[in-house]
């Protein structure tokens, strides 16, 4: 299942074993970079990274994404910030899971 901007606040239901992955647009040259913080003891992060956006790749505007796995049943909050190194975060972006 992929999750995108459009999806802030939504619930999601996955699946045991279920792959989960999270894109937002990031724009790397404003010095604002998503940033994802916490856990959730059903979903386990796996990977995570960043890619420019083709001929776009000299304007810093790209993607970045994370890569969850569920591996238990339950519930929790994702949370994610959208950051500068000197100011102090603000929550952006958050999904409701519950893996079944």
């Amino acid at each position: 299942m992929i999750a995108a901007r459009d999806d802030d606040g939504r619930h999601l239901r996955l699946k045991l074993r279920e792959r989960l992955e999270v894109r937002l647009p990031e724009s790397q040259v404003s010095g604002y970079l998503w940033e994802f913080r916490g856990g959730c003891p059903c979903l386990r992060l796996d990977d995570s990274g960043y890619a420019e956006w083709g001929p776009a790749r000299f304007t810093g505007l790209g993607e970045r994404s994370w890569y969850f796995a569920a591996v238990a049943t339950g519930g929790c909050r994702l949370d994610f910030y959208l950051v500068r190194p000197w100011s102090a975060p603000s929550r952006e972006y958050s999904l409701m899971i519950t893996v079944m």
